[in-house]
This record gives C-alpha cells, structure tokens and sequence, in this order.
C-alpha cells in the first residue's frame, strides 16, 4: 500500500493506546479507558467539538463531544463508540501494535471497534474542517466505557440527564460495531442468572448423613435443558429465531472429602426483545422451590422499525456507495444500541469490519472497507438537514 489512508493512521494510533476492559482476566497490566479517553477528549478539542468527560467508576470515563449546527438546534443524531477492548490473553500479535499488512491494521481493538471509532471520527474532522456541518443538527460523538462487561458506559450517558441539561434529545443513535456496513436494526438482549442450592456438609465417608448440594443441582439443570426451551417455545421473532439458555458455570463443592453443603449456576438466557427478564425470574421461582434465583446482569434487546426515516436514508447512502444485496442484518449479540433503545431512542449498529474478527487471537480490518466506511459516515452525517 503506496499510501496509508488517514483513517488508518488513526486507527493505528487508536490501537496503540492499551483500553482492555478489566473485568475477568485481562491478560495485561494496561487496563481501563482513561487513556483513551483522554487522548480522544484532546482529538475532539482539535476537531472544534464541545467535549465532556464524565467518570462512569474510578479511572474510567466516558467522553462526550458535541458538534453544534451552523444554526441554533434542538435536534442531534448521536454516534457512539465503545472505548473499551476485550482481554489480549492468547493473542499471536502485539495487541497494542497497530500493525499494516496485507492492506490490514492488526491488533486488538483493530475491528471491534476501534476501526468504527476512527471511522466516524475521520467523517466528523471532514465534515468540520470544510465547514459542512448540519445546519440544524447537533452531532454528538460518544466513547463509552465499559460494553465489553455490561454497557456500563451506554447506561450512564443515558440515566446522567446530560441531553436534557443540553436542551436536546438524540432523534437517532449509532452504535458503531463491525456489522460488515449492515444496519442492525434488532438483535437479542441478554439475562445473566446465578441459580443455588444448599445441602448439608458431612464428612465424606457417611454420605447419607448430608444433602449433597451438587446432585440437588440436578434439578435445577434438568429444568433448564428440557423443559425451559419448550416453555419457551412460544416466544419466535422471524428474524432472530428462538431464544436460548445455556448453563456455563458450576461451582460446588470445597474438598474431596466433604460432601458439598452449596452449589451454584450460572446460566446465559439469550432474549428476544419481547421479553421481560421478571417473567423468567418468577418461573424460575415456582418451578424450583428452595433455590435461589439472582439476576447477575440483564442487558435489553433491540427492535428499531426498518422505516425509520434515519434509517432508510441511512440504507440509501451505503447503496449509493456501491452495496449490494440485503444491507438489513438482525443479530444474536447484543451492544450498546439496546439500551439507547430501551431509553426511547431509535438506535442501531454499524459500522465496517466483520464480528468474525472481532475477539480473535490475530484481531484485524480491511482499510478498503474501513475507508469506505469512513465515506458513508461522512454523506450520511453532512447530508443531516
């Protein structure tokens, strides 16, 4: 490649800054978003955004940029990012080395989603540096912590009141995810449930005088393996299929010699949007007296009408970029545009880059696809009235 693109110049220098989510093992001592926010709050500076950075926990902010209109607004369209990466553990590349080959950027973060990041922000320094900003929508940009471990970063901007101090309410959100430039306009949302039981510890060599608490559990896991599915088998979306349940977890037990005296769950319910994580709860409940049901994380689904006027203009840009064939995807991941619909605002993902790279060993995007995702930011943005 004769010359390297801006916007993978700036995915390179996105790569670099090290913005592993902490939570589980990290595989690296360069954990948190601070950095990166910082270095976005100074980019976005430069660009002649209005940046906020608030503190989400300790270290870790979100940063928040708003480009005004060139007339007085009471409209934005919002793009958010997330700033967080996943663990670098097992990877075969430098995670943090922003690499080019093979017309690549290599490294963690490269395709989820820092190349959507650069993307977007390459389309807004467009759009500002040519003064060709919306006359009356506001545009804000968002890099939100926390999505790769719950959308901690997506639920605070949206519970904050920072839109209604500002006067303004985002009409329409982008959540940028590599979605192969496909408009996700639905996908599954996510209830995470411990579920335990308590025997009765004796020593190991008078079993019958204890309650083993792991072969209790078998109760529990018989229920959730044959007969939750068919429970829920009335719940169908055309697109997304049926929901699901899978037992991830168990923990029971301390010693070898020890008839267990507790054991424990953990269960991963992949939800359609119709549903409500209670009614799964009080289910639960009634069908296994005397355990103990506890919803870890609950994250909510997304169904945004494919007649969105935001959305149909979006649909006509990226065909106007040469796309072909369905540009409509529904997802089984859920992302941070589940919860800015479930706060009432039209939301969807996009972005360029696949979800097969995203999380992987040797994590990658195309900058011919990066570049062209980069374009489509920039008519879809400049084209706001």
């Amino acid at each position: 490649m004769s010359k390297i693109p801006e916007v993978a110049q700036l995915l390179q220098k996105l790569v670099r800054i090290p913005s592993v989510n902490p939570s589980g093992d990290p595989g690296t001592q360069y954990v948190g978003e601070r950095r990166i926010a910082l270095f976005l709050k100074s980019h976005l500076l430069r660009m002649g955004a209005k940046v906020e950075m608030h503190e989400v926990a300790k270290g870790r902010p979100n940063v928040i940029a708003c480009f005004k209109a060139r007339r007085r607004s009471e409209r934005a369209v919002m793009v958010e990012s997330h700033t967080d990466t996943v663990s670098v553990l097992g990877m075969t590349i430098p995670p943090f080395g922003g690499q080019i080959r093979k017309g690549r950027v290599w490294g963690r973060g490269a395709c989820d989603t820092k190349g959507t990041m650069a993307a977007v922000l390459t389309a807004l320094g467009s759009l500002a540096r040519h003064k060709k900003l919306p006359e009356t929508t506001d545009l804000c940009f968002v890099g939100a912590m926390g999505e790769e471990a719950g959308n901690e970063g997506a639920m605070h901007l949206m519970k904050s009141g920072y839109f209604r101090r500002k006067g303004v309410r985002p009409e329409f959100a982008i959540a940028t995810e590599p979605t192969e430039l496909k408009i996700v306009y639905k996908h599954k949302g996510a209830v995470w449930l411990r579920i335990s039981c308590e025997g009765r510890a004796v020593h190991g060599s008078k079993p019958e005088l204890g309650i083993n608490a792991i072969l209790k559990m078998q109760k529990a896991l018989e229920f959730i393996t044959r007969r939750l599915p068919a429970l829920y088998a009335r719940y169908r979306d055309t697109e997304l299929g049926r929901p699901s349940f899978s037992v991830n977890i168990i923990r029971g037990g301390s010693k070898v010699n020890i008839v267990p005296g507790h054991c424990e769950i953990e269960l991963d319910h992949r939800t359609l949007p119709a549903e409500k994580s209670k009614d799964l709860v009080r289910l639960l409940a009634r069908s296994l007296p005397g355990f103990g049901i506890e919803i870890i994380s609950s994250r909510p689904g997304l169904s945004t009408p494919k007649n969105d006027p935001h959305i149909r203009r979006l649909a006509d840009v990226i065909r106007g970029h040469g796309r072909t064939g369905d540009i409509f995807e529904a997802a089984p991941w859920f992302a941070d545009c589940g919860v800015f619909g479930e706060a009432g605002v039209p939301a969807i993902a996009f972005g360029p880059g696949s979800i097969r790279q995203a999380h992987t060993k040797d994590e990658y995007i195309e900058i011919d696809e990066l570049a062209v995702g980069a374009e489509i930011f920039k008519t879809y943005l400049g084209g706001l009235e």
